[in-house]
């Protein structure tokens, strides 16, 4: 497992800047075992100096900076799985001089060799591309990079995968040094949500983890509640101008808020207008407590509110006001963020009976301390976050026995494995293979569900979702009550006709992919209302993008994402060194919380400090990796164990190796390019 560095030696020009800019060693040059061209008359034996072609010889941390600067393009990296990568031998006199200290940085190539990277250098290409090096401000950059097109710093993966862009491995590296009050810094620069996504994200950054790829990846979400609950955010700074047009916001949830809180941050007056008689939206009316502390949503949320926005709690469009009205008391931009809460019916014969619940409404009621009781059989029919909420939620109202009916298999269903972990762990089955038929009723109330067993069929070519199909069979199941997790959508009814708003055939407000405008001018749209159901992650980074967008429309500024991130942006200092661990190391994992279904309160708990730091110091740093000046291996396969008092892995046999438990996903090989 891990990542292999694959050339092309035909194309191949040996120049060494592969090896020169690696930040891990994993690249050597191998030495002529005969005499070359280089030899001329000097008695035809091969050169002590002379270099040969590139070769692997310590762990790839995947951060493809070798093939992005490789002149002629002849590097690919490839993931492996299943396998260990091959690693060969050092080679003799370049291998970097024993006298040199552990904690100094990689020496370059042409410190060790006599002919790499000179100042003046005869160009390969003639006049068809000049060779551009100069002088060398740090030992490991050699170069004046030639690669045009792209950033001049690459993004980590996992800033990249990230929605809203939050510069996940920045924080990770300030938790690992216990800078926790930076790290928080940094995970709340581009969210107004850290704390909450600390609890609640579904992660794609971890998905997008290169350390994944020789182990287990980071668990950023963790660390990131580990910011949060350990470290301090400074006090909001006042908007460096106070600007006269106001906003008004539709919507109280994550888009509504994080527009809210980036326009007040650019010193707009700013208005949110929320329906429910709590802001957060399907925050605080749609996740459990027990998932999501009440007390690290309100935080947030008052943050925000202390930051100048004005909000109206119990004042729904079409009932209290209407955009018109708006424009009327002198609001120059509205956003629409009204979320899309709409539970979906079942869509089967007798799903009008008593007892049907869409499972928005029952967490609503859960949520709002209404305190609903249900008792008996209980059925929840989806596979979503949704479901499993709902599913866990009816447990802790009383219902003897809950099952969550799901029609295909339980790989295929969207919420996060977590949550359908414990769900089981609560006692909740999950019931695969069912698809709804019909709503059995007796008297006008549910009795039961009857369902046709589906089982899977091939699986497609082109590597899809594997199609589940009907069997003939049927399956009925008792139930008092059914709860519908099937979806939800919009609920159109907020517009009245002639608005000048298009709403989608799914009934989702039309807006611009880009700008979020809709086709009345001065009014955007974004988050769930516009794309349907997403994670809150999404939805921030649809109120970010909307902000800047009312921000060019009422200011004329030319990128206003650009000027929100230039106020909002945390500096902090450069770091001289960084010092990786890239052997085989297990994920931290969080205690598992406590099965406590008598109430809602929260049991999972977070890292101590200790786990924290030690899986925080398992990140390969791919967002800092590139630029900086001495990066350090302190454990791994490769040269690097050689240095620190024990045996070099790099000589070790492959085979030796492979206990690693084999993965099942196959190799692929990454684009050419930075971050990837």
């Amino acid at each position: 497992m891990g990542y292999r560095i694959d050339i092309n030696h035909a194309g191949c020009i040996t120049c060494g800047i592969c090896m020169d800019v690696c930040p891990v060693e994993a690249l050597d040059m191998s030495r002529p075992d005969h005499p070359g061209i280089e030899t001329g008359p000097v008695g035809g034996r091969p050169l002590p100096w002379a270099m040969e072609r590139p070769m692997q010889v310590g762990e790839c941390i995947g951060c493809g900076i070798c093939v992005r600067e490789c002149p002629p393009a002849v590097m690919s990296i490839t993931e492996l799985r299943g396998e260990l990568v091959p690693l060969a031998e050092r080679q003799g006199p370049i291998e970097r001089p024993t006298s040199v200290a552990a904690d100094e940085a990689w020496l370059p190539l042409s410190a060790v060799t006599r002919e790499a990277l000179k100042p003046v250098h005869p160009t390969p290409w003639g006049s068809l591309f000049p060779w551009r090096t100069r002088s060398r401000p740090q030992p490991w950059q050699a170069w004046t990079t030639m690669v045009d097109e792209g950033p001049a710093t690459p993004k980590a993966p996992c800033q990249l995968a990230c929605p809203a862009g939050t510069d996940a491995g920045r924080y990770v590296g300030l938790v690992a040094q216990g800078r926790y009050d930076e790290a928080y810094q940094v995970a709340a620069e581009v969210n107004p949500f850290p704390s909450v996504c600390g609890w609640i994200c579904t992660a794609p950054c971890e998905s997008a983890c290169r350390r994944g790829v020789l182990d287990e990846p980071i668990s950023i979400r963790t660390i990131k509640r580990f910011a949060v609950e350990h470290g301090k955010l400074p006090k909001v700074p006042k908007p460096q101008k106070a600007r006269s047009e106001k906003v008004a916001i539709v919507g109280g949830g994550p888009a509504g808020m994080a527009a809210a809180w980036y326009l007040a941050r650019l010193g707009y007056p700013v208005t949110v207008l929320e329906a429910m008689p709590v802001p957060g939206g399907m925050m605080a009316i749609g996740i459990p407590e027990y998932r999501l502390p009440r007390e690290v949503l309100q935080e947030e949320l008052q943050r925000i509110l202390d930051a100048g926005v004005e909000l109206k709690l119990d004042t729904a469009m079409g009932r209290d006001f209407t955009l018109p009205d708006l424009e009327r008391q002198g609001y120059k931009a509205i956003f629409l963020a009204t979320g899309a809460s709409k539970s979906r019916r079942l869509g089967v014969p007798g799903d009008d009976q008593r007892g049907m619940i869409p499972a928005t409404r029952f967490l609503k009621e859960v949520n709002l301390g209404e305190n609903p009781v249900l008792t008996g059989d209980v059925i929840v029919v989806g596979g979503g976050s949704t479901a499993m909420d709902a599913a866990r939620s009816a447990k802790r109202s009383g219902a003897a026995s809950v099952s969550i009916v799901y029609r295909r298999g339980r790989v295929d269903m969207p919420a996060q494995a977590e949550e359908v972990e414990a769900a089981e762990r609560e006692g909740i089955a999950i019931l695969e293979g069912l698809a709804p038929k019909e709503v059995v009723g007796r008297d006008g109330d549910v009795v039961a569900l009857r369902c046709e067993v589906t089982k899977p069929g091939a699986k497609p070519d082109d590597g899809g979702r594997t199609p589940w199909t009907p069997t003939g069979e049927s399956r009925e199941l008792p139930a008092t009550a059914i709860l519908v997790a099937i979806g939800e959508e919009p609920d159109p009814s907020i517009l009245p006709e002639g608005a000048g708003i298009e709403v989608s055939g799914w009934a989702g407000i039309v807006a611009d992919p880009n700008t979020l405008a809709t086709g009345r001018a001065g009014i955007f749209a974004g988050g769930d209302v516009v794309s349907g159901p997403k994670t809150i992650i999404e939805a921030v980074a649809a109120g970010r993008r909307a902000a800047g967008s009312i921000h060019e429309y009422l200011s004329g500024a030319r990128d206003g994402e650009a000027e929100i991130m230039r106020t909002v942006k945390v500096h902090t200092p450069a770091e001289a060194t960084l010092r990786l661990d890239i052997a085989d190391r297990p994920r931290v994992h969080a205690p598992l919380p406590v099965v406590d279904t008598a109430n809602f309160k929260a049991t999972q708990q977070g890292f101590a400090e200790d786990a924290a730091r030690t899986e925080a110091s398992r990140c390969f740093r791919c967002d800092a990796v590139y630029g900086c000046p001495s990066v350090q291996v302190a454990k791994g396969r490769g040269p690097a164990d050689s240095r620190i008092g024990g045996p070099s892995a790099a000589h070790a046999p492959v085979a030796a190796a492979t206990s690693l438990t084999p993965a099942t996903p196959p190799s692929r090989q990454l684009n050419q390019g930075g971050a990837q």
